[in-house]
Formats: structure tokens, sequence, C-alpha cells
């Protein structure tokens, strides 16, 4: 008995000594194929992850970015012989800015002193502190195709909002998941405008001449006051309306950013782990923006209606798989097909929305399984390092800086606003337990 032991035990050990060979194999052969898989276009500038140029950006269709990230990127992934060679040897390829388990200042990313930031810096983020939209607000534009209609418009000082409404069904829910989420990425080092709540009575509202909207056909038509009452009547709370006011960024509007051209920036890479900490599962191109004034261009993320518990994508509270899946998952579409039809996503097909106002903001979170609506190249680069880096800036927050993050969501009843920071916290926790150092 003790011989058959001994013997299995040696086998294990030659199998696993000639994994480990196989796996040093590989990473010799790509190391002299590719000495640096990790690549920053150097057009863009000489400092890895930042843009001293102002960048051409090809604009996509929503739909054309689907399609791409969904079915011909996934391919690419695969057919991509050193990153695929990298994976299978565990040595996936690092990030082109972490340096010393740190992150310089880049494109999308400041490091702000978490130490020395006060809950009211948390609290107003990129907003000077108390700065709201000052009424009359003139509206431009109208937007209201989709599930969250809005309007562009230009405050008594001149300054540009746009104008984001909740759900009739679900006041605060897209508006506070907004705001919140804002702050919380603002105080991790993150680039985003400033969005905050904003109260307008319907007599603050003007619209201007020749302002236009899109109908569902997306042809443009006229939009007027009797457009405008159609919007805010339904959404009136003791005679004001409750708007997310996002202040329009200065400068020079390049357009979207391309996730796959920052697939070796560390910071870009751990957003995903940020975006698995507030659920936010719409993360393509289109919710980020580069801007240039006249030396630098800095990334921005944006609109984050579909964080915590909301989806502004269907106008109300999240699906209980949302962040499980994505909106087309080849891999859940061809595990359920060999199994003829007996897997299901480990999700809680059974729950519920805790508010109208919260929605369905959930305690589960498995960081490594969390998947966004449509796959980012990005996000599948991250490694342990990234995330780790990222998780020590989030273990740094303190409850009094969530708290301030939340409150700036303007929830009216207490009881949403601290089912969010339970469930915020809860996230938090299976972050930092799934990427303590050394695990």
């Amino acid at each position: 008995m003790n011989l058959q032991r001994n013997r299995q035990s040696a086998i294990g050990n030659q199998q696993a000594e000639a994994t480990r060979a196989f796996r040093c194999l590989i990473a010799a052969c790509l190391l002299v194929a590719s000495s640096g898989c990790a690549r920053w276009p150097r057009q863009w500038g000489a400092a890895p992850c930042r843009i001293a140029v102002k960048p051409a950006v090809d604009r996509e269709s929503i739909g054309g970015h689907l399609i791409r990230e969904t079915l011909f990127t996934p391919i690419e992934h695969t057919v991509n012989v050193v990153r695929l060679g990298r994976r299978l040897a565990g040595v996936p390829a690092r990030a082109v800015n972490l340096k010393d388990g740190q992150v310089a200042d880049s494109a999308f990313f400041t490091n702000r002193d978490l130490g020395h930031l006060t809950a009211a810096a948390v609290r107003w983020g990129p907003t000077p502190p108390g700065d709201l939209p000052q009424p009359p607000c003139v509206i431009t534009k109208a937007k209201t195709e989709g599930k969250t209609p809005g309007f562009f418009v230009k405050d008594a000082r001149g300054i540009g909002y746009l104008f984001k409404l909740d759900p009739v069904d679900s006041p605060e829910l897209l508006s506070g998941a907004e705001v919140t989420t804002s702050k919380l990425l603002y105080v991790l080092g993150y680039h985003v405008p400033s969005y905050e709540i904003a109260e307008v009575r319907p007599e603050e509202l003007q619209v201007a001449e020749g302002t236009m909207q899109k109908d569902v056909r997306g042809r443009r038509q006229t939009f007027d006051r009797a457009d405008l009452d159609a919007l805010i009547q339904p959404r009136l709370r003791q005679g004001v309306v409750r708007v997310s006011a996002s202040r329009l960024l200065e400068g020079d509007i390049v357009g979207p950013a391309r996730f796959r051209r920052f697939r070796d920036c560390a910071e870009v890479r751990a957003l995903k782990v940020v975006s698995a900490w507030v659920n936010n599962i719409d993360t393509k191109d289109h919710n980020t923006l580069l801007v240039w004034d006249g030396s630098k261009t800095t990334g921005y993320v944006i609109d984050f209606g579909t964080s915590l518990g909301a989806d502004a994508g269907i106008g109300g509270p999240k699906s209980p798989c949302a962040g499980w899946t994505n909106i087309v998952d080849l891999s859940v579409l061809s595990t359920e097909l060999l199994t003829l039809g007996m897997y299901r996503p480990p999700c809680e097909t059974q729950a519920q929305a805790f508010s109208p106002a919260v929605g369905l903001f959930s305690f589960r979170l498995d960081p490594r399984r969390w998947k966004p609506y449509v796959p980012n190249p990005a996000f599948e680069e991250m490694n342990d390092d990234d995330a780790r880096w990222i998780a020590r800036r989030i273990a740094q927050l303190t409850r009094a800086h969530l708290e301030a993050a939340v409150s700036a969501g303007r929830y009216s009843n207490p009881a949403d606003a601290s089912r969010i920071l339970e469930v915020l916290e809860a996230r938090r926790r299976a972050i930092l337990e799934q990427y303590e150092e050394g695990t």
C-alpha cells in the first residue's frame, strides 16, 4: 500500500514538474517572440497611458460596437498567439504603467491622496462645493428617444448641462445611482464629469426656439413646451422635477475612447473591479469621452445610470442576472447547449428590487466572474496585479467616505440610502477577500 502511494506521489510530482517546465518553455518562447506584449501607441506620447496629442477617433455605432465586442473580439482574443500563450503559461501581459505596485497619473487617472481626503471632498467630487445649475434653464436640445429622456440646457450663467429624468415609476433610481457612482469613481482617481441632483420647477425651464428632438424612428422634429410638459408633469413631486445634472465638459470633445487602445493600462483594466463593486454593467466605449485641452487629452468615464440597482437601458431596476452574464453571452449559450439546457447562470433569478429608488442592488458578488453587458477588451486583460492595486485603493475608503458618496444621491428615504451603503460595504468585502495580497 505504501509502495503504491509513493509511486502515485512520484507520478504527481513528475506531472507538476512537467507542467511547470512546459509553462516556462512557452514563456521563454513568447519573450523571445515578443519582448513586450503590452504596448502603448507611441504616436500618442512617450509616457505610457498619457495622451500628449489630439488623437483621431473612429466613431462607431452602438450596434456595431456590440457586434464587434461580442462576436469578433473574443475570436481575435483567442487567436492572438502571444497573449493566448502568455495566459496558458500563467504569465499574462503586465500593464505598461504599473511600477512597484503603483500607477502614475494618466489620461484616465489622477493619484488622489485617499489618506487625507475629507468626506466633503468625496460628497462634491469634481463639482465646486454648492455649485448647482442656476435657473432659469433654457433647453437647447431634447433627448426623448430611449428609456431615459432628458435635455441639454444652459443655465442663467450660460453653463451647459445635460438633465436626465428618472423613470416615472422609479423616482430617484437612475439619478441617485448616477451621482453616487460618479463620486466613488472620482475619489478612487478616475476622471468623471460633475454630476449632481437638481430639483427644478416647471417655470424654471424654458424651451429655446428651434429646439429639436428625434422620434422613435430617428426622424428630427420640433420640441416645444407641450412636449416638455408631457415629460415633466408625470414626474412632478411637490412641485419640482428631479434630474441628474451633468455639467458639460469644457474643451475640444474628441469622441469616445476605444478600450482596446488602453487594454495595457492598469487603471483601465482595473476599472473592471470598480465596475463590479458598483455593478456598473454598461462599460462600453461610448461611455467614455476624450477631451483635448490644447496640451493634453484627458479621458473621462461617463454615464452611470446603469450602476447600483438601476438599469437605464430598460428604464427600471436591474434584472437578477445583471453582472453575471453578457447581454449576448457566447460562453453561457455554448454551455447551455452542451448541457442540453440544464446549465443556469449563478444569479438569483427570483431576486426582487428593494424599493423603487434603490432597484436591485445585490449583496452577492464574485469579482472574478463579474461581467458587463458587452465584453470589454481591457477588462479581459486585467490580471491580479492590476486588481490588487485598485483593491488597495478601495480598502482605503472609510465608512465616512462611502456615506458622503451616497449622500450625494439625495435619497429621500433614509432606508434607501442605508441599503445602498450596506450593499457597497458587502461588495467591497468580497473584493478585498478575493484580492488580498498573496491570494
